[in-house]
């Protein structure tokens, strides 16, 4: 692959449902602003982004104040992106044409874009949502009885496999901003740096083994030709024997070392603050990423014991300890990164480079240990777990009313027969969406699209609603 093709400032540009590709050249914007500068303007200004305030990062409805959001998390991982992309950006403009007009900057707002609008698809409950979707498509009575017959195979994929990367996909390319008509037109450089899984949502267990890029869906049959689009103005590599799948754009794996480093630190932090996990416990997992082995000697324990020998860090509280350490552990980490994506950047080209970037540094075992820890301690917390619960009935509930007025409005269409009133009310609530909807596969996409949009207290206001609780 080559950077002059994989940084392209062209626009996704959708008319009439068709993909019209890009001719000429880039225009400038008149205010003089870099068109990645304004891919970074165009995600933060959006409904989506703004709806991450109150969705789920670990804790869902937490009621301590200082536990990330969604949100919080997105800012700070695309405070880490936009510096990954600064300091590998000052390495690939070197090897820059001299007509290629990209700067450091521009590399640093396209890894920017990408990484804030990386978990704008994911649904309410965080990834125990995704589950909840997912089962109810998989094994409820009403999507077996009513769905399988009706829907495609790839289109009963999609739906069995919601993927919130697939989802971001298509609220950036269609949803938001100009509907169905590019959604927030960004540019394919920032789209392909946000594309983390180049694939559909059709694939064997056994080849989504083979690579990263192949593990989940990247985009769903209604983005198929937005995704073709994106991987030919970038130049990504088709994949040997695999129809409709790509191997990765070289800055995802900034995007996905920004993520990285800032849950297996920050999720650490927020566990303490919680009671999930001891002050010892995230010491341990920090301090060895702190006192970088470049810099100290040491196994992991042994530097974890010099750092706390040190007068003036045992003078320190606990609160400014993990403060410290917070610090310094996404600086090391940041800066490991930077080295293996530069020392890999010929695999990175080829599509050839598994695994993501912190696996192949120094530090790569010491941030698997703090990921660890958090599965264990953290993401299934005894607190954590019975609203997870909830959220899978909460979930269950709005997709039997959903669905199944979308399916009611769908034999209305057919067979002339009169719309159920809770079927014409749902479809008033999502503004006569289901009934403007040609197909049921289109219909039941425009419900995942309100669904998976929802924050997690709409979700339960609304299912409560439904439900008729008032109280």
């Amino acid at each position: 692959m080559r950077w002059e093709d994989l940084l392209s400032a062209h626009r996704l540009d959708v008319a009439g449902g068709k993909v019209t590709l890009p001719d000429g050249p880039v225009r400038p914007a008149a205010d003089g602003r870099s068109p990645f500068q304004i891919d970074v303007d165009r995600v933060i200004f959006s409904s989506s982004f703004r709806r991450l305030q109150n969705k789920t990062q670990v804790h869902p409805l937490s009621e301590n104040d200082h536990v990330h959001t969604r949100l919080t998390h997105t800012i700070e991982v695309g405070s880490v992106g936009q510096s990954l992309g600064l300091m590998v950006g000052a390495h690939i403009v070197k090897h820059l044409g001299d007509d290629c007009a990209i700067t450091i900057a521009d590399i640093g707002y396209m890894v920017q874009a990408a990484c804030l609008a990386h978990d704008i698809g994911n649904p309410p409950f965080g990834h125990s949502g995704e589950d909840a979707i997912n089962e109810w498509f998989t094994t409820s009575q009403l999507a077996k009885d009513e769905l399988t017959s009706r829907l495609s195979g790839p289109e009963l994929e999609d739906l069995r496999n919601f993927e919130g990367n697939a989802q971001g996909l298509r609220i950036i390319s269609q949803l938001e901003m100009k509907r169905f008509e590019g959604g927030l037109n960004l540019t394919y450089g920032t789209l392909g740096s946000f594309i983390k899984y180049p694939r559909s949502t059709s694939m064997s267990e056994a080849r989504r083994k083979e690579y990263t890029g192949l593990k989940k869906p990247g985009y769903y049959q209604s983005e198929r030709a937005i995704a073709t689009a994106i991987a030919q103005n970038c130049g990504l590599i088709a994949h040997e024997g695999l129809d409709g799948a790509w191997r990765r754009h070289p800055l995802v794996y900034l995007v996905e070392a920004a993520d990285d480093i800032c849950y297996s630190v920050v999720d650490l932090e927020d566990g303490w603050e919680l009671g999930c996990v001891t002050f010892e416990e995230v010491e341990r997992a920090l301090a060895p990423i702190a006192r970088n082995p470049d810099k100290y000697e040491g196994d992991a324990d042994q530097r974890w014991a010099d750092l706390k020998a040190e007068p003036w860090y045992a003078a320190k509280s606990q609160n400014d300890r993990i403060g410290f350490l917070r610090g310094k552990a996404i600086g090391n980490l940041v800066k490991a990164s930077v080295d293996a994506f530069i020392a890999n950047e010929d695999a990175l080209l080829c599509g050839t480079l598994n695994g993501d970037l912190l696996a192949n540094t120094p530090l790569g075992d010491d941030a698997k240990y703090c990921k660890t820890l958090a599965v264990d301690k953290i993401y299934n917390a005894p607190h954590v777990l019975p609203i997870e619960m909830a959220g899978f009935e909460v979930i269950n509930g709005l997709l039997n009313s959903f669905v199944r007025a979308a399916i009611d409005i769908e034999e209305t269409k057919k067979h002339k027969k009169r719309l159920p009133p809770q079927a014409d009310r749902i479809d008033k609530l999502l503004s006569g969406k289901l009934s403007a909807s040609d197909t049921l596969y289109d219909r039941i996409m425009r419900v995942m699209d309100y669904i998976s949009g929802m924050t997690d207290r709409y979700a339960v206001t609304l299912f409560r609603k439904l439900q008729g609780i008032t109280i």
